[in-house]
Order: C-alpha cells, then structure tokens, then sequence
C-alpha cells in the first residue's frame, strides 16, 4: 500500500510538472505575440516615416549648393580630381564632374563653385577649348566662386605660366613654377598662410607675381608665401565673384601625401576650407 502511495505522489508531482510546464509556455506563447503585436504597430507607424525620409533625400541633395569640377585631361586622377570632390563635399555642396565636350552651359547658372584641380593646366585648357572657358570666365565674373590648386593656379592668370597659352585671366599678374627640378618637385614646404604656418604638399606648382597696385585693383590679397617670400597664393575679385588659388596642394589628404613618402598627421584640408569660404561668401 505504501508504494502505491509513493506511486501516485510521483505521478501527480508529474502531472503537476506538465501543468506547470504548459502553463509557462501558454504564458510565453501569450507574451511573444503581445511582443510582436506591439512591434508590428510601432512598424506600420514607422513605414510611412520611413517612406518620407526616403523620398526626401534627393530633394535634400538638390538643396544642396552646386561645385562644378573639371575632370578632362590635364586633371590628375583619381588623387587631385577626388580631392577636389571630397573637400567640395565636405564645405557643404554636391557635385558635378565636367568632361571634355560639355555644352549644357545652364548648369553654370545653378553653380555656385568652379573647383579647378591639381594636374597639366595647358593640357587641361587645350581639352576645355576657348568656348569651356569663356564660361568659366563669365561664371566668376557674374557672381561665381572659383578655386584653384597648382594647375588651378596656373590657369588663372592671363596667361598659363610661360607657356604663351591663354588661361583665364581672373587673378591679375603672372604665374612661373616654382621648382622646376622634376626631381625635385614633390615635397612638403613650408608656409606663411593668412591664417598661420604650415606644411603643404607640393607638386611642380607655380609661385604668382603680382603687384600691391594690381592686387588693390582686384580688391585682393596674398594668403600664401613660400619660405623664400614668393607668393603662393592669392585671393581676389573678378567682377562679381571671388577667386582664391594657390600653387601648392592644400587639399592632399594623408593617404596622397604617405604615397609619395610624406607623413602629415596634422593635415591641410582646414586651409581649404578658407578658401572655398571666400570664394562662396555673398
């Protein structure tokens, strides 16, 4: 009798462990789909947000101020062409890259920056042809911001160097390189800047002579000397808009300079910030 006693104690604590065994997974059971419901309502809530935020990303982009960059020969690729892209983006404004043969001129009235990248500046005008730079010209000279590095720099004078070629002729006086030692020619140079002493990458670019009666002309000034005093760059007025060039690479990021045996933690990019802020400013 008393293991039979024994017996049905076990089998009911069994029964009562299945009980309770069920009664925990209804209760899971229950809990889940509370969880899911809850979950799917804050999704259903969240799609048409979603949706929205979607929809408004390239209306957001197009929002966006306009950087017109060249990138035909005479423009470096991909180092000085997505340099020039990366720092436009990073001031703020979305892209186009112009190519040789480009005739949809309108998209100069959308513009509000020309960015003329590092490379060959006699290539790059002979590949742009007098009628691409003609609108180039007008662009600065009716409101535009124009930003140059090295051949950008190069090009903005009358003439490209002393090339005999036509550049721009939006920054007054004249432009001659500064190393002419191709050896040589690749190398992190001290500056006196407008807004203090750095190192900058340098690669075959010109120094500017221009005169204080032609700089106060073009309401202009000297951002940028080399350590022997030559100047690097300047910005100035070119009928309604702004110009800032210089002859170095202040745009090189660190991964350009360490291929070319530099290391530059500090970086130079913040420099050109200064002078795509000038060039921009109403």
């Amino acid at each position: 009798m008393r293991g039979q006693a024994h017996l049905v104690e076990r089998v009911e604590l069994f029964d009562g462990a299945i009980a309770s065994a069920q009664w925990v997974n209804f209760a899971l059971c229950n809990v889940s789909r509370i969880v899911e419901t809850i979950f799917m309502k804050w999704i259903l809530r969240l799609i048409p947000v979603l949706a929205l935020l979607i929809q408004s990303v390239p209306a957001l982009a197009s929002t966006k101020p306009l950087a017109l960059i060249w990138n035909g020969p005479g423009a470096c690729k991909p180092g000085c062409v997505g340099a020039a892209r990366a720092i436009a983006r990073r001031a703020g404004f979305r892209t186009q890259l112009i190519n040789p043969g480009f005739k949809d001129f309108e998209i100069f009235k959308e513009a509000k920056l020309w960015v003329h990248p590092g490379g060959k500046s006699t290539t790059g005008a002979a590949a742009m042809g007098p009628e691409l730079m003609q609108q180039v010209r007008e662009f600065v000279f009716n409101g535009g911001g124009y930003v140059g590095f090295c051949a950008g720099a190069f090009i903005s004078t009358s003439e490209i160097g002393t090339s005999h070629k036509q550049g721009y002729g939006i920054i007054p006086g004249r432009t001659e390189v500064l190393i002419a030692d191709v050896k040589k020619d690749h190398a992190m140079l001290p500056m006196t800047t407008a807004i203090g002493d750095m190192k900058m990458y340098y690669a075959g670019g010109p120094f500017l002579e221009v005169t204080d009666s032609e700089l106060k002309a073009a309401q202009g000034e000297i951002i940028a000397r080399y350590a022997d005093g030559k100047i690097a760059g300047v910005r100035a007025h070119y009928g309604k808009g702004k110009v800032a060039v210089i002859g170095t690479h202040p745009e090189a990021g660190f991964i350009w300079k360490l291929a070319h045996g530099f290391i530059d933690l500090k970086g130079t990019r913040f420099f050109v910030d200064y002078m795509v802020k000038y060039a921009t400013a109403p």
